[in-house]
């Protein structure tokens, strides 16, 4: 099944992903970044994204608390676990536990030479880079005329939503808008589900919503809970 997209649209929506999902990440540094954050339009506006661009029109980088302060808060909501970015964890466990999750985006990024170091493969980081690479070879296999290839990366993609990224991505979205102190990142947050809806729909996909999946409203745990759920590794 081939793409209907071009491949300059393919890449504009790759480096979108690439962008939100580097501000995203622990090293608060991109978030202040004028230059990153604008990149990240102008990447959205390219892949004609009208819904993932109004997310933006509300963030204001002279509005962001000083670093040090952003760095703590990420440590505090996202790295404990109160708002965890894992897709394990915002979806019920069930008799298995988390690792045939894991697992199975683990064998996802291992099909285009990927992995995740020193964390888990279901970040949100690292999910929304898979596909970044997954629609940045399709770009490249359309180039080259690689009809295998493009049907390797579209597949990849399609199944990935499908199964992964767009199960959980809005909910997660919605419990970061719901946190004042993380104000600062909730635009982007949005932003990296419009992006993921928006692909669902241009791939003619229907995300599997678990129906135990955490409910936007989910209950925030405490520090100590969160710390233990940490070390607990989940």
């Amino acid at each position: 099944m081939h793409t209907t997209t071009s491949p300059e649209k393919l890449r504009a929506r790759s480096v979108a992903f690439v962008l939100v999902a580097r501000i995203l990440g622990p090293d608060t540094v991109w978030l202040t970044d004028p230059d990153t954050v604008d990149a990240l339009r102008k990447a959205i506006d390219a892949a004609d994204d009208r819904d993932a661009l109004r997310r933006l029109e509300s963030f204001d980088i002279s509005e962001l608390p000083d670093p040090a302060s952003l760095a703590g808060r990420w440590v505090r909501w996202f790295d404990l676990g109160r708002v965890a970015p894992y897709e394990g964890s915002n979806v019920a466990s069930t008799a298995g536990g988390v690792t045939p999750r894991l697992a199975d985006v683990a064998g996802f990024y291992r099909a285009f030479n990927a992995a995740v170091a020193s964390d888990r493969p279901d970040h949100v980081v690292a999910e929304l880079e898979f596909l970044a690479l997954t629609l940045l070879a399709e770009a490249e296999a359309l180039e080259r005329g690689d009809d295998e290839l493009v049907d390797i990366a579209a597949h990849a993609t399609r199944t990935f939503l499908r199964d992964h990224l767009g199960g959980w991505i809005e909910a997660w979205a919605a419990r970061v808008g719901a946190i004042e102190e993380l104000t600062p990142w909730f635009p982007f947050a949005a932003v990296a589900a419009e992006l993921v809806r928006s692909e669902a729909a241009i791939r003619n996909v229907i995300p599997v919503r678990d129906p135990a999946a955490l409910p936007a409203d989910a209950g925030i745990p405490t520090d100590d809970e969160a710390i233990m759920d940490c070390e607990d590794g989940v």
